[in-house]
């Protein structure tokens, strides 16, 4: 349960801090040539993309990070239920 919490909250940090950073290159892209904020609206709807691929890697490894857990978990108690037998 904590480890889903912990992977939402890294993928929310990420999406804010993409679309952070697009956004003040648009101000600062707007700011120097002395237009509205055109810049940084296009640029906020540009980070879209790149915060949801980053969103679907982070839950992908941590979903990946899981299974082989679980499955390492499977290995060892199958192996602990085959000692029992031989004994």
């Amino acid at each position: 349960m904590m480890r889903m919490a912990a992977v939402s909250v890294s993928a929310g940090c990420l999406t804010l801090v993409i679309a952070g950073l697009f956004v003040l290159a648009g101000f600062l892209i707007d700011r120097s040539v002395g237009t509205g904020p055109r810049w940084m609206l296009i640029l906020l709807f540009v980070s879209l993309p790149f915060s949801l691929g980053v969103s679907y890697l982070v839950a992908r490894r941590a979903i990946n990070k899981a299974k082989a857990e679980a499955a390492a978990m499977t290995v060892e108690g199958e192996a602990d239920s085959f000692d029992d037998i031989n004994e």
